[in-house]
């Protein structure tokens, strides 16, 4: 089998059909499965897919697993030489998988593959990066990557620039993340610490260990409906990667960036609020407020445990 794709849904109703409609559009002349593994979802996402792509094989999780766990679930029971990882919130807009499948058989050190991602103002999301170090969170706190995008000093997490062509990056987003199965089963899958977030920079870090590529692949954009919730938050999985590559005590050193990161967005909004009243701004303000009260107060307790477990 050529293709193995994989959807993880917790309540996706609004974007389910459309997804699952756009992937078996670009599936012709590939033998493939597609997989959704089901998180517990309360709406009518298991109903559509049931009714509505009867060829894909529903696994109901009856819980919220988790975006690596639930992930690894269907990873496991993929038959493709290749899987592609999407999330149940996009569309495609252009571009062919089996153009990308072709590329990483031209490139044999090529791990995995990600795409070119759209907000649906068409404003490009960030999709890839650098690995992130304290150094970059630094310059992604006062917005250096930002002011100077092209300096080679100035890089943070994310990549700004853009590129008409594949290029070789340190990680690319989950979102679309195509990569071939027998890697990803010698080196372990997701790690299933991680429940939402930085598990994608983490597999990609373990690809590059083993010394194949990952690869920004623009020739393929995805729109992504994205919906943020009220607390735009990491969590803990931020400490669990800076605890497993740098140590316990680098990682009690990111939470004093991360703290100092939400301050300075809440200082930003706040007049923001005040002058224009704007929804989204209001949104951020909360969002930052309740960050802050994260890195603040339970933050240094995540960090001792991981210290404990490590």
């Amino acid at each position: 089998m050529d293709l193995s794709v994989i959807i993880v849904t917790f309540n996706s109703s609004p974007h389910i059909e459309g997804c699952l409609g756009s992937v078996f559009g670009h599936l012709e002349d590939l033998d493939h499965e597609v997989i959704v593994v089901d998180n517990g979802s309360e709406d009518e996402t298991c109903g559509i897919i049931e009714e509505r792509f009867p060829e894909a094989v529903l696994i109901r999780n009856g819980f919220n697993a988790g975006f690596a766990r639930a992930n690894n679930l269907a990873l496991r029971r993929a038959r493709g030489e290749f899987v592609l990882l999407v999330n149940p919130d996009t569309a495609w807009k252009k571009g062919e998988v089996k153009e990308a499948i072709r590329f990483m058989k031209d490139h044999p050190g090529a791990g995995a593959l990600g795409c070119r991602l759209l907000l649906e103002d068409g404003s490009r999301q960030k999709s890839n990066g650098n690995f992130p170090t304290l150094t970059r969170e630094l310059k992604e706190t006062f917005g250096l990557s930002r002011l100077f995008p092209q300096s080679p000093w100035m890089k943070g997490v994310y990549l700004y620039e853009d590129s008409m062509y594949p290029r070789s990056v340190d990680w690319v987003s989950g979102t679309f993340f195509l990569s071939d199965r027998r890697l990803l089963a010698e080196i372990g899958f997701f790690d299933e610490r991680y429940f939402m977030y930085y598990e994608d920079i983490d597999l990609s870090r373990r690809i590059r260990d083993r010394r194949r590529e990952v690869y920004y692949y623009p020739r393929i954009e995805v729109v992504h409906h994205q919906k943020w919730p009220v607390t735009i938050d990491f969590g803990e999985s931020p400490y669990i990667y800076f605890t497993t590559y740098f140590g316990s005590h680098v990682a009690e050193m990111l939470r004093y960036i991360l703290v100092l990161k939400s301050l300075l967005r809440l200082v930003v909004f706040f007049p923001l609020v005040l002058i224009g009243g704007k929804r989204v701004y209001r949104e951020k303000l909360l969002s930052n407020y309740l960050t802050l009260r994260f890195h603040l107060f339970q933050a240094s307790r995540i960090t001792k445990r991981l210290r404990v477990e490590r």
